[in-house]
């Protein structure tokens, strides 16, 4: 499906060599590259180059794939955030993404965020790319919690700039008293892009599992998405986890290779077969 990207976070621990041929393996032909601080193999802003962003662009030319979403998270109220928001889009730019995701601010820095949203907007314009804020599932209050922050979030922000990635998976341990699907729906009408992040509660937090494994209703979600043509991302970090306080830890080693594969396909057959059943 055109609509749908897969996320290179599902294979944190390889190099994009393996990883882009793994998802063309597995049918994949819109990729979503992902360096987010935490949750892949360490980075520093410094690998965020043109020369880079090249090397990988032509690798998945060569692969028959392309890359519209970007995922690069930070926190903008950060007093570095220009600088640091700046090499996300040269590098986003560079692959042809036109879409940077990244998360909006802590409520502890908000302030500075919504100061300096104007030079944000302005990168982002010099760029040729939008900034889609996205909800967290850390648990630390933010600006962007829920759907029912959206509007009053926009409102402060220059539309043709700024837009929202809205990751329903994150609601599960971020806001555990909301229902997730009633609240993504609810985003649903304001959301550029999704992420479905399929999630388990498990006794010593939160486990990330293959599509049709998860404690949220991701295939009537999926089916809203799909009719109203709006774009998502299968986002599966297989090695991450959550804990008890929401705070993501990895396992020490990646996992097999052929194990990413077999949860990928399996997640997107399962995709495959909930569109195409009547309902919702």
């Amino acid at each position: 499906m055109s609509l749908v990207s897969v996320s290179t976070a599902a294979y944190d621990g390889y190099g994009f060599d393996a990883i882009f041929t793994s998802l063309a393996h597995c049918g994949v032909t819109n990729v979503e590259v992902a360096f987010i601080e935490g949750y892949v193999e360490a980075f520093t802003d410094d690998d965020l180059s043109r020369a880079y962003a090249r090397e990988l662009g032509a690798e998945m030319q060569r692969l028959g794939q392309q890359c519209h979403y970007f995922s690069g998270h930070i926190d903008l109220g950060l007093a570095d955030a220009p600088q640091r928001l700046e090499a996300r889009c040269r590098f986003a730019a560079e692959l042809g993404a036109g879409n940077v995701i990244t998360n909006a601010a802590s409520m502890a820095s908000s302030r500075q965020f919504l100061a300096h949203a104007g030079e944000l907007a302005a990168i982002a314009r010099h760029h040729g790319v939008r900034i889609l804020l996205e909800n967290p599932g850390n648990r630390q209050a933010n600006l962007l919690d829920r759907a029912a922050h959206i509007p009053p979030l926009l409102q402060q922000l220059d539309s043709d700039a700024f837009g929202i990635n809205f990751d329903v998976g994150n609601l599960l341990s971020h806001c555990p008293e909301l229902d997730p699907l009633k609240d993504g729906l609810a985003a649903l009408p304001r959301a550029d892009h999704f992420h479905i992040k399929p999630c388990k509660t498990v006794t010593d937090g939160y486990d990330f599992v293959a599509l049709g494994g998860g404690d949220i209703d991701d295939g009537s979600l999926i089916r809203q998405l799909t009719r109203q043509g709006v774009p998502f991302s299968l986002e599966l970090p297989f090695r991450l986890h959550r804990d008890l306080t929401a705070q993501p830890w990895r396992d020490g080693q990646p996992l097999a290779l052929e194990d990413i594969e077999e949860k990928l396909k399996q997640s997107l057959a399962w995709m495959d077969e909930v569109i195409s059943q009547p309902g919702d």
